[in-house]
């Protein structure tokens, strides 16, 4: 039964679906607060709100039914808005992106994207078409459409396996290990709340298991806690530090920006496959860079986390995976834990 004075429509169940506009903050909040709790709710265009709305809709989501599962479905074209830092920067539990493009739709008109791109600007045509997040002004060191592209790719495993391994320690940051085969990522594995003990063993379990020929570590600070067990042991390990002077010292602060550099490439010239791992694609999103004199720097983990932004932890493991071809590091080579150079 429809209910249209009172918007909304009342399914033989008892199920009562409730519609219209929100309005600006004020009038949404009036709207939402008069609803009756909520199971689930749709929003199209959700460009065309503000998160406060979004937030006192997902504040409704109360409705006590056994073994509900609450959910809300968001339709939007790509924005420079809080949809893009929820959906796409941030990794965030149980939020979900999933890229719908018009040539998904087997019903559109034929001329439909020739009449876009005749009536649209650039920037807007690529938004519209290829679901393009990227944000005019903003330096983000990868684009997402470059992302998506090396998820879709579909490259051989041929070469030696690498591996890469960023190291947490408590909190909610997690230790990850990346392995790859030439430009093929092949497994991802992380974990958290555990010390330096316990991932030094579960990465030597990976690596017993996998045999990369070399496993590059992040040495600074927690990091030191896997790599020197792992060295002593007589594992192929890589010492890296991301802090040190790059090799390209004109163009790079360090080493971290000239890694990331060299990541940002891969992704440029299509050399690199990556799984569809909602983690890895949103951090890789949101890595930004900048420059210091002349200089590229790439944005700390203390100043994202100034801003609320979470650790780029499976982006860094990444980095560190194709931060050598399968060579150990000069400065770091060990074999039964003594140093040769």
């Amino acid at each position: 039964m429809h209910h249209q004075s009172d918007q909304y429509f009342k399914l033989i169940n008892g199920s009562v679906i409730y519609y219209g506009g929100l309005g600006n903050d004020a009038e949404a909040y009036k709207k939402i607060s008069n609803m009756p709790e909520l199971g689930w709710f749709g929003i199209d265009q959700a460009e065309e709100i503000t998160e406060n709305q979004f937030l006192l809709l997902d504040g409704r989501l109360r409705l006590n039914l056994p073994g509900i599962r609450y959910k809300a479905l968001l339709t939007a074209n790509p924005d420079p808005g809080w949809l893009r830092s929820r959906f796409i920067e941030e990794d965030r539990p149980d939020h979900r992106y999933i890229p719908a493009l018009p040539r998904d739709n087997p019903f559109l008109p034929e001329d439909y994207e020739k009449k876009l791109k005749e009536i649209y600007p650039e920037d807007m045509v690529r938004r519209l078409l290829e679901g393009d997040w990227d944000i005019p002004g903003i330096n983000y060191l990868i684009p997402y459409s470059r992302i998506r592209d090396a998820i879709n790719r579909d490259m051989p495993a041929s070469g030696l396996k690498v591996a890469g391994v960023d190291v947490a320690r408590y909190g909610d940051d997690k230790t990850v290990f990346i392995l790859r085969q030439g430009n093929k990522v092949l497994k991802i594995e992380s974990w958290s709340h555990q010390d330096t003990a316990f991932s030094a063993g579960k990465v030597a379990d990976l690596i017993r298991e996998h045999k990369p020929a070399v496993t590059n570590i992040d040495s600074i600070g927690i990091g030191v806690g896997v790599f020197d067990p792992l060295r002593n042991a007589g594992f192929k390990v890589g010492e890296i530090n991301v802090g040190e002077k790059a090799e390209n010292d004109e163009a790079y602060l360090n080493k971290r920006a000239e890694y990331y550099s060299r990541l940002a490439k891969r992704f440029e010239n299509g050399s690199i496959q990556i799984p569809d791992n909602r983690h890895l694609a949103s951090e890789l999103a949101g890595i930004k860079y900048s420059y210091r004199g002349t200089k590229l720097q790439i944005e700390s983990k203390e100043a994202m986390r100034k801003q609320g932004v979470s650790s780029p932890d499976f982006a860094d493991a990444l980095m560190l995976a194709f931060a050598t071809d399968g060579e150990i590091p000069k400065a770091s080579m060990y074999i039964r834990g003594k140093r040769i150079f």
